[in-house]
């Protein structure tokens, strides 16, 4: 039995009434989409230390700049999501992936309710966070 806060109350904090698991039920469910499941991990990922933004290029052209991308799938409760970041360079690899690995981890689940049953990380990019000299003033 659960038990849920009403309007009123003689003390003003909410008259408790009683609603049992069944009638919750009988009233809807929530089902939450791949892409949001898929922002949660990207935000997540991106909030991690040791990971980075890289500038996006297509032709010459710039695009902006890009963060961690994921693809995310599964059925019921489980999920699996595959993920692509660009990470600071230097910066310790497989600790970095670890740590990315379960803050995304933790996010989703506790967030979502779903059980991660996969995660892959993928490297996409090794970035320098430092900024590349000017080629003002250079004589080439």
């Amino acid at each position: 039995m659960t038990k849920v806060a009403g309007p009123t109350d003689p003390a003003g904090a909410g008259a408790v009434a009683a609603v049992t698991d069944d009638e919750a039920a009988e009233r809807g469910r929530l089902e939450i989409a791949w892409s949001v499941v898929r922002k949660i991990a990207e935000r997540a990922a991106d909030l991690s230390e040791g990971t980075t933004s890289v500038k996006r290029r297509l032709a010459g052209l710039g695009l902006g700049e890009a963060g961690s991308s994921a693809k995310v799938s599964g059925y019921g409760d489980q999920v699996d999501v595959r993920l692509e970041l660009p990470l600071v360079y230097p910066a310790p690899i497989a600790l970095t992936v670890a740590a990315v690995s379960g803050n995304v981890r933790e996010r989703v689940e506790t967030l979502t309710g779903y059980h991660v049953r996969s995660l892959d990380v993928t490297v996409s990019a090794l970035a320098d966070p430092t900024p590349a000299p000017s080629r003002a003033g250079r004589v080439e």
